[in-house]
Order: C-alpha cells, then sequence, then structure tokens
C-alpha cells in the first residue's frame, strides 16, 4: 500500500530536483568570483618621473591560470591584457605622460587593486641632448651641447 498518492510524491520529486539544480547553478555561477583574487600592485620605483618607463606588478591568488589581467591608469588601459605567467603574477611595463596622482588598478575577472602613485615632472636635463656648433646672437655658442661660449 502507498501512503501518497503517484502524483504527490512526483510533485516533491520535481521541486527537490529544481531546488538542487538552481543551488547548482548559483555555485557554478559565484565560483570563479570567490576564487580568483589580485592580492597586490606594485611599482618598481618610489618617485616616478615623466615619460620613464616603469614596471607595474599584480600577485595574485585563486583561480589566477587562463584569467585575463588588466592594468590601467585612471581608468585608461595600459596595454594588452596579461596572461598570468608566471601563474600568480602578472606585469606589464608603464609609462606615465603626465605628472600628478595616477591611480593604477590591476583586475583579474571582478576583483581588482589599486595604488596611487604620485608622478613628478621631469627633471631639467633629463631629456635628450642635440650636439653640434652654432650661432647665436652674441656669437659663436661653441661646439658640443653644453652651450657655452669659448674664451
Amino acid at each position: 500500500m502507498r501512503n501518497t498518492p503517484p502524483r504527490i510524491s512526483a510533485r516533491r520529486a520535481g521541486v527537490g530536483i529544481t531546488g538542487f539544480a538552481a543551488l547548482a547553478a548559483a555555485a557554478v555561477v559565484a565560483a570563479p568570483a570567490s576564487l580568483a583574487a589580485v592580492d597586490t600592485v606594485s611599482i618598481d620605483e618610489t618617485n616616478p618621473v615623466v615619460d620613464k618607463a616603469y614596471t607595474i606588478s599584480a600577485t595574485l591568488s585563486g583561480a589566477s591560470i587562463g584569467l585575463l589581467v588588466y592594468f590601467s591608469d585612471n581608468g585608461n588601459e595600459i596595454g594588452p591584457p596579461k596572461i598570468p605567467s608566471p601563474p600568480g603574477h602578472a606585469s606589464i611595463s608603464w609609462r606615465p605622460t603626465t605628472s600628478g596622482q595616477h591611480i593604477i588598478t590591476a583586475s583579474q575577472g571582478p576583483n581588482s587593486q589599486s595604488i596611487v602613485v604620485q608622478v613628478a615632472d621631469a627633471p631639467l636635463g633629463s631629456g635628450s641632448s642635440s650636439t653640434g656648433s652654432g650661432f647665436g646672437p652674441a656669437g659663436p655658442l661653441g661646439s658640443g651641447s653644453s652651450g657655452t661660449t669659448p674664451n
């Protein structure tokens, strides 16, 4: 003898299977977000200046294999996304073009970390110089790049 009619048992089984499927789907959707993490972002110089190249690095944990890492400067992408190599680490070359505050962000999946970097103007005389001789308003300037007048 049956204690419950067959339709009620089938309905209960269907509700149980649907509930289990919903929980399993939620776990799969949430898994990448909870497993991938950007732990730190750093720059290889403490006092960066305009127009000089630096390396920005990110340390990663969790499911970092195969997930691209995106780097940005004040919201603007720095180069193409990077594949973590070796696993748990990604880096990119960055050459700031303006002085002032820069917010550098590394993102992987839905996770990101940022650092604030103060970029200074390049010191005078740090650019390239030309060589040769020339004449100025007061006469010959001499030769070389110093711009001094001969004695």
